[in-house]
């Protein structure tokens, strides 16, 4: 149980990281550029995971891996477009709420049962989440509190949902397939990418046709520089964690519970509430503050339960 508590933690504090990273990636670029080039590195690293650690091909692991990819990939991307477009010290906690939730429902569903302390850990969650959607109050002069916006908040409702059923179809794949579905995962979304990647240059500006690009690529190839550099580094080393934090995950599913795991995993927002507040100077309410703090102490009510 020792190895699964670490190993979750691990793939949550890589996952944190990597969310932060890719969220400022997606402020520079556009949400589909940015995700497309994280998936490119997080792919190239599932794809050595499978030749370093042995795996067994089954018909089961890649219908898991790869309905788990669909469901991922559409919660990343609506989780960098939330993170890009507010607060991510809010939102990053109430997606995590949410994806933590749907497989506990679900291992409660098909019988993985869960004790006392664990379901009043659930409600402490539903209280967080809504601490932590609460618009934030008066505002002292030369200070600015970040608030959670009806956009924002839907497409955090979405990334919840959706994150939390690939973690579910990871689970179903058999032990024995190894890290075989954390691949299926990236690689599946990557492939779901690179066609929108696409339609997009296509449909802003023809930029592929005509050679002319539209003011976002414009942006994006200006980045030539430096600064540029910078921020395809930042998503390169976004993906590389993404790509480790999904592999680990896969074996601590293989390995515990999958209750434990999913909300030992969704304690991911305090490595981003910690970045977001030491690099981007972002601040909280009292009330929303409590929340957050509510949240992480469901989470680990959860996953020592």
């Amino acid at each position: 149980m020792t190895a699964v508590v670490i190993l979750a933690l691990l793939a949550s504090l890589l996952y944190g990281a990597s969310d932060f990273l890719g969220a400022l990636t997606a402020r520079r670029l556009t949400v589909i550029t940015a995700s497309t080039a994280i998936y490119l590195t997080a792919a190239v690293v599932a794809a050595l995971a499978l030749v370093l650690f042995p795996w067994v091909y089954s018909d089961e692991a890649l219908w898991a891996g790869s309905i788990a990819g669909l469901f991922a990939i559409v919660g990343m991307v609506t989780f960098y477009a939330a993170l890009a477009i507010g607060p991510m010290s809010l939102l990053a906690p109430l997606i995590a709420l949410i994806q933590t939730a749907v497989p506990v429902i679900v291992a409660a569903v098909t019988g993985q049962s869960l004790h006392l302390v664990a379901w009043i850990a659930v409600v402490l969650a539903l209280v967080a989440t809504t601490l932590i959607s609460i618009p934030a109050g008066v505002q002292t002069p030369g200070s600015r509190i970040e608030r959670i916006t009806p956009r924002g908040g839907m497409l955090a409702l979405v990334s919840g949902v959706t994150l939390g059923l690939s973690v579910v179809s990871l689970d179903t794949a058999p032990i024995e397939s190894g890290v075989f579905p954390a691949f299926l995962d990236i690689a599946v979304g990557f492939v779901v990418l690179l066609p929108l990647l696409a339609v997009r240059r296509l449909r802003t500006g023809d930029g592929w046709l005509k050679g002319e690009a539209d003011a976002a690529p414009q942006a994006e190839l200006s980045d030539a520089g430096p600064a540029g550099a910078r921020i395809w580094i930042t998503s390169a080393v976004a993906g590389a964690l993404l790509g480790i934090g999904n592999i680990l995950l896969v074996i601590a599913l293989h390995s515990g519970n999958l209750a434990v795991v999913a909300v030992l995993m969704g304690l991911y927002p305090v490595g981003t509430v910690i970045l977001a507040r030491l690099v981007l100077k972002e601040r909280m309410s009292l009330v929303q503050f409590f929340g957050v703090a509510l949240a992480i102490t469901a989470a680990i009510l959860l996953g020592t339960s």
